[in-house]
């Protein structure tokens, strides 16, 4: 077996690490989507309405590591809708326990 050189023995999980953080911030930057626009909308620019039950839920507690998205696609709810029902809402800087209304 060739000798292994020293800086393939820590550049490996060097690369392992900064691929696992870059991950981990565009996520917490809201998935690195800038626009307001849905990333799941159909390529063809056509856009479909769907709409979801939230069970009779009036209300959703984040929890850590939530994104206004990840809230949106755990309850059926838009984007745009969960920033209309809740005026003044730092998308950025939402805090675990939190309380975001789901509908009117």
């Amino acid at each position: 077996m060739a000798p292994t050189s020293q800086a393939s023995r820590w550049l490996a999980p060097l690369a392992l690490i900064l691929a696992a953080l870059v991950t981990a911030l565009i996520l917490a930057s809201g998935g690195g989507s800038s626009s307001g626009s849905d990333s799941l909308a159909p390529a063809t620019g056509s856009t479909t309405e769907t709409t979801v039950k939230t069970g009779g839920r009036r209300y959703y507690t984040v929890r850590s590591g939530d994104t206004l998205t990840s809230i949106s696609l755990d309850t059926g709810v838009s984007v745009e809708q969960l920033q209309q029902l809740n005026p003044g809402l730092d998308t950025q800087a939402l805090q675990p326990g939190q309380r975001l209304r789901l509908r009117s």
